[in-house]
């Protein structure tokens, strides 16, 4: 078909990367005719995507069609697939359903005349058949034939574009109508004003052309039934006979914006009249003239921006399916759950070779984590030769200690922030096998005997149920032990199984308990967080509370309760989430043996479990109230032990509630005394202790403001983010009297695991700590990123491992500066006075055995804090602990032996070396009235009145602990 003159392509300067020609309509009668008129392309729509227009525009249309001529009906183009966009996706929104535009060739020479239009259309406008009659533009007068002008215009046309490439430099598209010449002739389509049109819908998501066969030279388009109307554009050609010889292609770029009218006729008028050229001896003549009424081309509009190629068939011919299909690769934009995008990351350099792609990992994969305990390992050697040292009072065995201990907990930490872990069984592998390093750290301190006063109390309790063969017989050195004997109970099997003394059976039940207790630690985070990094770091960040390295894995009742207390909560975190009956056994029966085996555990229990179900009602929606099942139950068994069976339990614990209430009292009266002063604290163990608690506290808040602007509904979270509160105001109490530091340490042990929880979900998950500013400069307002999507990476992730090994490695030297032992019997060494494990040698030992030889069991013994525990452990005597005025007495008078005859001492127990020393804790006694005053050692006079006492009998002396015998019965 001849269009006009050359129709340059795009340039640079246009929209969307280059210029576009667009014609319009011809001047009317009287007006020269200077051929087509440039301007700015406007939006052209693609008859892929038409929508039925409304009622409106269709009456409109209908009525512009009625009143004009009706011109013979043109041979309707088959347009090609668009290749501009692969899979015929339109940029932005929901695509509406799309096809493919298949044209028939027009009728061959000879045709019936009457049968149907020589075109078949199927489009994917997604609307039902209706009839539209054709329109065709009437022929130019301008004495030439349709064919002439093509061949003598057709040198100017632009070549075709190359297979996959855009008529434009981005989404702007680009309209291309091909000519192809066809040997045969095409009849011209008769003007019957009844030509009717079917508009079949297509399937979306096909982009190919799919021939018809030749021998139906009829239109047949499927619309839908409600269709009014199509927005037609009619492009009538002007032949010039002095043109060129036609091209296989000529192509025009059309656009057109949205009107009510939506049909327009373009009309391409003839360029000037060239010199008529000769055509070359071996081309072949037209076969047939043809009408202009048969390039006319009909453009459905449509108000988006997008492009169609539509080739213009010159002969009844087929057109020939794509040759090349063009694929694009569209990135996937990461994003945040809350709608805003983040930014996508930046292409790799081209100048660096690429990084070899990772192996799957395995299940079982262990990745680095027998490397890095390895060198843990070697911190444990080094921690070995500090105790050691200690004991042989070297000068660098602290130096080797500190050392040890950081070479034995960083690079793990530093392993379990990196990214590139294995998986679960890494991370697992590497929290057990710190808990194993440092439970050896515990065990080489003293790996010979129990030397911890509670430790020698669930020591003899094991011991009376080995000899007896009972449970719940009297312990004189811890009472309340009687009715709490898992413990014992345990160490005794294990004792009676394996023929090994009963020291070494608790080392081995204290070592598996402890073992098992951190393993159900990470199985209770790895279910809630569903990350084996979390679960690591939280288990990681646990370790470094107070009392967790000595006192969480002695052989005590507590250590034995933990690991049914964590898998308590553990069943009952795959009850709420899965069902059945087998989590709520289990979560009963581990309910039970925690009761029988700790007090304070089994109340622990009862307030976890009811914080979890109030965070459940709290957060989730609709509530289940079953969730109160649970702490319910709970406090039942826990209430009922209590109460029916260990009824001595609220005494033993009445003493130190009552004197942290008197202390606050005091506090807010401004009063003072001695026993509601705390044990001295030195400025460098507060500053270390101090920025480890700061940077908790700041993870913590940063965890908490993250989970409120994203409304996070994980009500665990919510429930660590509770306990958490709990753990800063339970670091208050240390403060708060005498047995301040204790009750805090222990509270420690329930409370550190939510902060644990947060500080890893801060440090794993890349928190931000200040939030970058929002589009409207605020700061604490913007939207924190998701906290399950965004990881760190690049120099943002060494960072963030560095600061977290550092901040959690400065956590963990508070924890043994401040925690169990004291910083002063740190390590093992000679005796010192009121160092707790370091007051135990030969002399205390041989003096105990020595009176359960010689005296018997079930004597009142008195003495300081060393002698009576070893006198009640290793002797079997009944201590007597509020003796300390009668060795601070500088004479005996009345109020001495008044004090004497009621607490019914029968024996007194003197330790030389106490006129040597000053005790490291602070006291010399339990329940000592000079506790955190004393500045001088007691002196020889005070502890020598015993020999000048009438009535009073020295029947034991090894020349540094010596035993007298009151008189009193």
């Amino acid at each position: 078909m001849a269009i006009g003159p050359r129709v340059r392509r795009p340039g640079p300067t246009d929209r969307g990367g280059g210029r576009m020609l667009s014609a319009h309509p011809s001047p009317g009668s009287g007006e020269p005719d200077d051929g087509p008129v440039l301007r700015p392309a406007t939006p052209m729509t693609s008859i892929q995507q038409f929508e039925s227009p409304d009622a409106a525009e269709a009456q409109l249309m209908a009525d512009q069609r009625a009143a004009g001529p009706r011109p013979p009906e043109p041979a309707r183009p088959e347009p090609r697939p668009d290749r501009d966009r692969p899979g015929g996706e339109q940029p932005g929104g929901e695509q509406p359903a799309r096809g493919t535009a298949r044209v028939r060739p027009a009728a061959p020479s000879g045709a019936e005349a009457s049968g149907p239009a020589v075109a078949d259309i199927q489009t994917t406008s997604g609307v039902p058949k209706v009839v539209i009659p054709a329109a065709v533009a009437a022929p130019a007068d301008t004495g030439t034939t349709p064919a002439e002008a093509g061949e003598e215009h057709a040198g100017d046309a632009p070549e075709a574009p190359a297979e996959g490439e855009s008529g434009t430099g981005d989404a702007t598209d680009a309209a291309e109508i091909q000519d192809e010449p066809d040997p045969r002739p095409a009849a011209p389509a008769p003007d019957r004003p009844g030509d009717e049109t079917d508009i079949q819908q297509v399937k979306s998501g096909k982009d190919d052309t799919v021939p018809q066969p030749e021998s139906r030279p009829e239109v047949e388009v499927e619309a839908p039934a409600e269709r009014e109307a199509h927005a037609e554009v009619e492009v009538e050609p002007v032949a010039d006979p002095a043109g060129p010889e036609p091209d296989v292609e000529d192509t025009v770029v059309l656009r057109l914006p949205p009107a009510a009218d939506d049909t327009v006729v373009l009309t391409l008028p003839a360029p000037p009249p060239q010199p008529e050229e000769a055509p070359p001896a071996d081309r072949e003549p037209d076969p047939a003239p043809r009408s202009p009424g048969e390039d006319t081309v009909v453009i459905l509009t449509r108000a988006h921006d997008d492009t169609v190629v539509i080739p213009v068939v010159r002969t009844a011919a087929t057109v020939a399916p794509p040759t090349e299909v063009v694929t694009a690769v569209i990135p996937v934009v990461p994003g945040r759950r809350d709608g805003q995008r983040t930014e996508a990351a930046p292409p790799p350099d081209p100048g660096r070779a690429p990084k070899p792609a990772r192996a799957r990992r395995e299940p079982l994969d262990l990745g680095h984590a027998p490397a890095v305990l390895t060198i843990s390992a070697l911190g444990v050697l080094m921690v070995a030769l500090a105790y050691a040292g200690g004991r042989v009072s070297t000068g660098n065995a602290p130096f080797a200690y500190w050392v040890g201990q950081v070479v034995v907990f960083t690079p793990v930490v530093v392993r379990l922030l990196s990214r590139r872990m294995a998986g679960v069984a890494e991370s697992f592998l590497l929290v057990m096998g710190l808990a194993l390093h440092q439970y050896l750290l515990k065990w080489m301190y003293s790996p010979d005997q129990f030397r911890f006063p509670d430790e020698l109390q669930h020591w003899l309790a094991t011991t009376i149920i080995v000899e007896s063969g009972e449970l719940f017989r009297p312990n004189p050195a811890l009472p309340p032990a009687e009715h709490f004997p898992g413990l014992a109970e345990l160490g005794a099997a294990a004792a009676e199984m394996t023929g090994l003394p009963v020291t070494a059976a608790g080392v081995v039940v204290a070592g598996i308990a402890h073992l098992v207790f951190v393993g159900v630690l990470f199985a209770v985070v790895l279910r809630a967080s569903n990350s084996p990094a979390v679960a690591g770091v939280a288990c990681a960040t646990y370790a470094t509370a107070l009392h967790y390295l000595f006192f969480n894995s002695m052989f005590l009742y507590q250590t034995a309760a933990l690991p049914f207390f964590m898998l308590t909560i553990w069943a009952v975190r795959r009850w709420r989430a899965e069902g059945g009956r087998t989590f709520v056994a289990l979560a009963g029966v581990s309910m039970a043996l925690t009761t029988v085996s700790h007090h304070v555990t089994a109340l622990a229990l009862v307030a976890t479990l009811l914080l979890l179900a109030v965070a459940e009602l709290v957060v989730d929606q609709p509530r289940r109230w079953s969730a109160l099942v649970m702490p319910g139950a709970a406090a039942v068994v826990v209430a009922a032990w209590i109460l029916l069976v260990a009824t001595d339990v609220v005494g033993y614990l009445e003493e130190p509630v009552e004197q942290v209430r008197r202390t606050v009292a005091q506090l807010v009266s401004g009063e003072s005394d001695a026993a509601s002063a705390s044990a001295p604290v030195s400025v460098g163990q507060l500053v270390v202790q101090g920025a480890g608690l700061l940077g908790l506290l700041v993870l913590a808040l940063a965890v908490t403001r993250d989970m409120v602007h994203r409304r996070d509904r994980d009500w665990w979270r919510w429930a660590a983010v509770a306990g958490g509160l709990v753990f800063f105001a339970g670091n208050g109490v240390r403060f708060l009297g005498q047995n301040g530091p204790e009750i805090a340490g222990r509270l420690s042990t329930f409370t550190y695991v939510p902060i644990s929880i947060l500080a890893a979900i801060g440090l794993v998950r890349g928190v931000q700590l200040i939030p970058a500013r929002d589009a409207d400069g605020h700061r604490w307002r913007a939207a924190a990123p998701a906290i399950d999507v965004i990881v760190p990476g690049g120099w943002n992730l060494y960072s963030r491992v560095a600061a977290g090994s550092a901040m959690i490695t400065l956590l963990m030297i508070g924890a043994r500066a401040g925690g169990w032992p004291p910083i002063a019997s740190i390590l093992p060494g000679p005796y010192l006075a009121g160092g707790y494990e370091r007051s135990v040698d030969a002399y205390g030992v041989a003096s105990a055995d020595w009176q359960r030889q010689t005296l018997g069991p079930g004597n009142r013994v008195g003495g300081d804090a060393t002698s009576v525990s070893l006198a009640s452990t290793y002797g079997r005597q009944d201590p007597v602990r509020e003796v300390g005025p009668l060795y601070y007495a500088d004479t005996w008078g009345l109020d001495q032996d008044d004090l004497a005859q009621r607490l019914h001492v029968q024996y007194l127990v003197v330790d030389r070396r106490l006129s040597t020393q000053l005790p490291e804790s602070g006291a010399y006694f339990e329940s000592d009235p000079r506790s955190g005053q004393i500045t001088s050692p007691l002196t020889v006079g005070q502890l020598g009145k015993f020999d000048t006492l009438a009535g009073v009998d020295r029947l034991y002396d090894n020349g540094t602990v010596r035993i007298y015998r009151t008189g009193v019965q």
